[in-house]
């Protein structure tokens, strides 16, 4: 029976007496599969559950990837390929959250030659855009490249300028820091541009905040109130992150339509008492 674990924070463990292990790990929009051989029947029945939920974690963020690395030993029997292949049908039922996938079959695996083109014959019969690949640099760059991905809500228009140039400018670079977010493929790269997002939103604040009291701007509190609540909801997307649990609709529809909103009302009315 093969032994099993899915997460770095989750491990679930086969009966003893294994010969393969299967590990699971989310960065990013990418899972992390290490596959240890070599493998024997028991091995689909092995993989818990657990993975259902990683999926669907991974399929929220938008185009998502797996990166397969198969260590030591990558044999299995054809019945053991023919139950992978069935799996794979089953678990992948639905075109638009299927993730591309990289087979990474280093030289010294042994069986590795012989087995990389039946595994991803597994992936490609189940629909999924699957490559194989030596090293795991080189299968990431692809995966990454296949996965690339951008918010149509998140683009600028020129219909959000209030007329306040230096204000505009810190809008479309709001705009294109909350961009990078969605655009992120590793949770490096998201924990980094949301720091990013969030360090230049406080100083788009400050900077306006600054120049509402300095004029004794009528509305302030109502207007900084409503940048706590973004200060605020940027930080749970932060905790989100940390947790794996970023969902992409949520981030487009907050940042977009909260966006949208503070500009046509706080921000359009503060350009309205700046150019009187």
């Amino acid at each position: 029976m093969a032994k099993v674990r899915s997460t770095a924070e989750t491990k679930v463990h086969g009966p003893t007496g294994t010969r393969g292990e299967i590990t699971y790990k989310i960065e990013g929009r990418i899972l992390r599969t290490h596959a240890t051989g070599p493998f024997d029947k028991e091995l689909i029945a092995a993989i818990p559950s657990v993975i259902s939920d990683l999926i669907t974690k991974l399929a929220q963020q938008g185009k998502w990837g797996q990166i397969v690395t198969f260590e030591r030993n990558a044999l299995g029997s054809p019945s053991t390929v023919a139950d992978f292949a069935d799996y794979l049908k089953s678990r992948y039922q639905n075109p638009n959250t299927n993730p591309v996938t990289a087979l990474v079959f280093g030289p010294d695996v042994e069986g590795g030659q012989l087995m990389a083109p039946e595994f991803a014959k597994c992936y490609q019969d189940a629909g999924v855009e699957s490559r194989i690949f030596e090293d795991h640099t080189t299968a990431l760059h692809w995966v990454e490249s296949r996965i690339a991905q951008y918010s149509a809500l998140m683009a600028w228009d020129d219909s959000y300028n209030i007329g306040v140039p230096a204000i505009d400018e810190q809008h479309r670079e709001l705009l294109m820091r909350a961009s990078d977010v969605i655009a992120a493929t590793t949770r490096e790269g998201q924990t980094l541009s949301t720091i990013r997002l969030y360090q230049y939103t406080r100083t788009h604040f400050s900077h306006e905040e600054d120049l509402m009291r300095s004029l004794a701007y009528p509305d302030i509190d109502a207007h900084v109130k409503q940048h706590d609540v973004l200060i605020s909801q940027l930080n749970q997307f932060s905790q989100n992150i940390a947790k794996n649990n970023l969902i992409k609709a949520d981030l487009e529809e907050f940042i977009s339509l909260w966006f949208l909103t503070h500009i046509a009302t706080f921000d359009t009315k503060l350009a309205t008492f700046l150019k009187s």
